[in-house]
C-alpha cells in the first residue's frame, strides 16, 4: 500500500464519509510529500534539506507515482524539496482520486453515489485490511493511536506517516485537544526520526499558497454576466428548456457567469468541469439548507435529508439506503405490475387522458405502496401534488407571494397532507407491521426511536412522504418517455417487441430483468433522462468563498448549478437534441466520461433513489408498450415544456388508449 493511500486512511472520518478538515493546499502538499516518500523508497530520488535529485528515471509501473517521476525527470535544474512539494501539489486531486480508487478496488473503502467513502464492513469488523498482493495490514488508526497514546514503538513506515500527518497539522484535526496535548511530544520526536521525512516533511509545512484575496488581486477578472433582457431574448429560454439555455450561455461565456435580474443576482455554474469540481470540492464550499428553510417550515419540518450536509446528511443517507434501493422494486415487482394493470383499467379505452397528471398518479400509487405500505386515494395524491407545486413556487423559487399558500384550496390541501402524515404513522405500529416486509417508514421509525434528537417527531412526517414527493419527478419523466415513444414509431416498435418477449411466459421476475432483456427500453430511458432533465437547476449558497475557472465566488453568493447543461453540448453528445439510444453502446459510450451524463445530479446530494427510479421507469415503459395501444391527442402534438416548478410536459400533452394488446390480468 502506498503512503498516499495510508495517509488518506488515517485522515478519513467514518462519521462524515470524507476526510478530517485540513486546508486544501496543505492536504495537497501532504499527498505530494507521500508520493515523494514512495519514490525515495523505490530508489528513484534522493533528497536532503537543500536538494532533491532523481537517481533513476526508470518507471516504477505504478500509476500513482510515475506521472510525478516523469515530471521530476524532465527538470534540468536541481531544486530543494519544498519546490517539488509545491509543484507536485498541483496534482493533489489526481493523487487523491487515484488513491481512493485503489482503496475501493481493494475492498477497504465502500463508495456511495454521493461521493462518500466509508470503511468496508469487513475492515470495521476485523480491524484489518483485506489481503492484497499477499499483504494484509492492521487498520492504520489503531496502529498510529497505540503508538502515540499507548507508547508502542512504531513500524518504520508508520514513522513516515506520522511525520506527514504532523506537518500538515492532521493530528490536531484527528485528536481531541487533551489527546493531542498528551501525544504532542511523541509526534515531534517521531517526525524527526526518518531522514527522508526530515527533508520532505518541513517542506509540506512550509509550502505557501497566497490566500484567495491576494490571488484575486493579482489577476482580477470580471465575471461575465447575462441580464434579464438577454435572457428574455433567448428563444431557448422562452421555450422553457433551461438546461439547454445554460448550455448555450456556457458555450458562449464559459462555465461561470452571473445572472443579473432586478434585485437578484445568481452565480451560474454549468459544464463538465464544473460538475467534476462539485463532485470533489462542492461539499467544502456549497450548502443546501438556505433556500429550503422556508419550504420545509411550510411542511412542518425543521430539516430533511435534502437540507442536511456533512455527517448528518451521510447518516441520513445510510438510514434510508435500503428503503430507497433498487432491490425494493425487484422484491416487490409483482405488486408494481399489479398496480400498473389496475391503473390501466381505470384509464379505460377511448378516453382522452392528461399526460402529466395521469403519470403522477400512476407512479404515486406505486411509490406509496413500496415506500410507506399505504394505498392513498387518488384525490389525496392530487392534493399532495398541488400543495407541493405551490410551496415550491412560493418558497423555493420565489415566484409567487406567500398569500398564495393561504387560499381556501391550499389550506384544504395542507390539511390533507397532515392527515397523510397521521395515516402513515398509524399504520406503522409494531402490531400493524408484524410479519410484513420492512419498508422505508420502518427504517425511519427505528432511527427516530434510537435517536429522537437527530430525527425528532416533528421531522418524521415530511420524511415519510418525501419518497412520494420524489415520485412526482419520476412521474414527469415517464410522461416524457411516453411522448418520445409515440413520437418515434421505430423505437416504439422495438420496445413493444422487447416487452412482448419479456412477458412471453407470463409476468417476469426480477431475475428476468437482465440488461439484455431490457436493452432497448433501458437505453431509451437513459436518453429520455438526458433530453428531459426534470430538475433543470439546483440552488446552493456559497458557505465559503471559492475560486473556479479563474473567478472568485464570494461567500454568501447564491449559486445556481445546471448539472445537466453538458447533456445539450455538441462536444459531449453529437446532435444533442436528437433522440439516439445508440449513444450508450460501444464504441461511442458518450455517457461514460466523468461529469458528462448526470441525470440524477452530482456530489453529495446526488439522488439516493437513482437505481430504483431507472428500474421503475423501465418497467412502466415496458408495461405501457406491452398492454396498450396508444396515440397522442392531437396526433401532431408538438412538445411544449413547463419548466416550473420542475421540468414537465405542458398541460396540452394528452393521450388516448385506443385498445388493449393483451388482457389486463396477471401473466398475460
Amino acid at each position: 500500500m502506498r503512503f498516499a493511500e495510508e495517509l488518506l486512511l488515517l485522515l478519513h472520518s467514518q462519521d462524515t464519509g470524507y476526510f478530517v478538515p485540513i486546508p486544501e493546499w496543505r492536504m495537497s502538499c501532504a499527498l505530494a510529500g507521500a508520493v515523494l516518500m514512495d519514490l525515495a523508497m523505490e530508489d528513484r530520488i534522493d533528497s536532503d534539506v537543500e536538494t532533491l535529485t532523481v537517481v533513476d528515471t526508470t518507471p516504477t509501473g505504478d500509476s500513482l507515482l510515475d506521472p510525478s517521476l516523469e515530471e521530476l525527470a524532465s527538470e534540468d535544474k536541481v531544486h530543494p524539496p519544498q519546490y517539488w512539494v509545491e509543484r507536485l501539489a498541483r496534482r493533489g486531486d489526481q493523487i487523491s482520486d487515484g488513491a481512493i480508487e485503489r482503496l475501493v478496488e481493494k475492498g477497504i473503502f465502500e463508495s456511495d453515489a454521493g461521493g462518500f467513502w466509508t470503511l468496508s464492513k469487513k475492515v470495521t469488523r476485523t480491524g484489518r485490511y483485506p489481503l492484497v498482493d499477499g499483504w494484509a495490514g492492521e487498520e492504520i488508526k489503531g496502529r498510529i493511536f497505540r503508538t502515540l497514546l499507548d507508547k508502542e514503538f512504531p513500524d518504520p513506515r508508520d514513522i513516515v506517516i506520522i511525520g506527514l500527518v504532523h506537518y500538515c497539522d492532521g493530528f490536531k484535526a484527528l485528536m481531541e485537544p487533551e489527546e493531542y496535548e498528551a501525544a504532542e511530544e511523541l509526534i515531534e520526536l517521531y517526525s524527526k526520526m526518518d531522514l527522508i521525512g526530515r527533508a520532505i516533511g518541513p517542506a509540506v509545512r512550509s509550502s505557501y499558497r497566497p490566500p484567495a484575496s491576494m490571488r484575486a488581486s493579482r489577476r482580477r477578472r470580471a465575471m461575465p454576466s447575462v441580464g434579464l433582457r438577454d435572457v428574455l431574448a433567448s428563444r431557448t429560454f422562452r421555450g422553457g428548456n433551461l438546461p439547454k439555455f445554460f448550455a448555450e450561455t456556457a458555450e458562449e461565456l464559459g462555465p461561470v457567469f452571473e445572472l443579473r435580474f432586478p434585485g437578484r443576482r445568481f452565480v451560474v455554474l454549468a459544464g463538465v468541469d464544473v460538475n467534476r469540481w462539485v463532485a470533489s470540492k462542492g461539499r467544502l464550499h456549497l450548502r443546501t439548507r438556505d433556500y429550503l428553510e422556508d419550504l420545509q417550515q411550510e411542511w412542518g419540518t425543521a430539516r430533511s435529508i435534502a437540507s442536511m450536509d456533512g455527517a448528518d446528511h451521510l447518516r441520513m443517507r445510510r438510514a434510508v439506503r435500503a428503503g430507497n434501493s433498487r432491490k425494493v422494486v425487484e422484491d416487490r415487482l409483482d405488486e408494481v405490475l399489479t398496480l400498473c394493470r389496475g391503473s390501466f383499467r381505470r384509464w379505460g379505452v377511448g378516453s382522452v387522458l392528461p399526460g402529466e397528471m395521469t403519470f403522477q398518479r400512476l407512479i404515486g400509487v406505486q411509490i406509496a405502496r413500496l415506500s410507506v405500505s399505504f394505498d392513498p386515494p387518488t384525490d389525496l395524491l392530487d392534493d399532495l401534488l398541488y400543495f407541493e407545486y405551490r410551496a415550491l413556487m412560493v418558497h423555493a423559487q420565489g415566484l409567487l407571494p406567500k398569500f398564495m399558500l393561504r387560499t381556501p384550496k391550499m389550506k384544504r390541501c395542507k390539511q390533507r397532507v397532515l392527515e397523510l402524515y397521521a395515516m402513515i404513522h398509524a399504520t406503522h405500529t409494531e402490531a400493524q407491521r408484524a410479519g410484513k416486509r420492512r419498508d422505508l417508514v420502518d427504517d425511519l421509525m427505528e432511527l427516530h426511536q434510537a435517536d429522537p434528537q437527530f430525527l425528532p417527531e416533528t421531522d418524521l412526517g415530511f420524511a415519510f412522504i418525501a419518497p412520494i414527493i420524489a415520485g412526482h419527478y419520476t412521474g414527469s419523466a415517464v410522461a416524457f418517455s411516453l411522448y418520445e415513444m409515440l413520437k418515434h414509431p421505430d423505437y416504439h416498435e422495438r420496445i413493444v417487441a422487447e416487452a412482448d418477449a419479456l412477458f412471453a411466459d407470463g409476468d417476469p421476475t426480477a431475475a428476468d430483468l437482465t440488461p439484455d432483456a431490457t436493452d432497448v427500453s433501458r437505453r431509451f430511458i437513459m436518453e429520455v433522462l438526458r433530453l428531459h432533465e426534470i430538475v433543470p437547476v439546483h440552488l446552493r449558497t456559497a458557505m465559503n468563498a471559492f475560486e473556479i475557472d479563474g473567478f472568485e465566488v464570494p461567500a454568501y453568493s447564491t449559486v445556481m448549478i445546471s448539472y445537466s447543461a453538458p447533456h445539450h453540448m455538441e462536444a459531449h453528445f453529437p446532435e444533442p437534441e436528437k433522440l439516439d439510444i445508440d449513444r450508450y453502446l460501444e464504441p461511442r459510450n458518450e455517457h461514460k466520461h466523468a461529469g458528462v451524463y448526470v441525470p440524477f445530479g452530482v456530489g453529495t446530494h446526488v439522488c439516493g433513489g437513482a437505481n430504483w427510479t431507472r428500474l421503475q421507469m423501465v418497467v412502466n415503459l415496458m408495461m405501457l408498450a406491452h398492454y396498450l395501444e396508444l396515440e397522442m391527442v392531437p396526433r401532431d402534438y408538438q412538445l411544449r415544456l413547463s419548466p416550473l416548478p420542475k421540468n414537465s410536459v405542458n398541460r396540452k400533452f394528452r393521450f388516448r388508449v385506443t385498445g388493449h394488446r393483451h388482457p389486463l390480468v396477471r401473466g398475460q
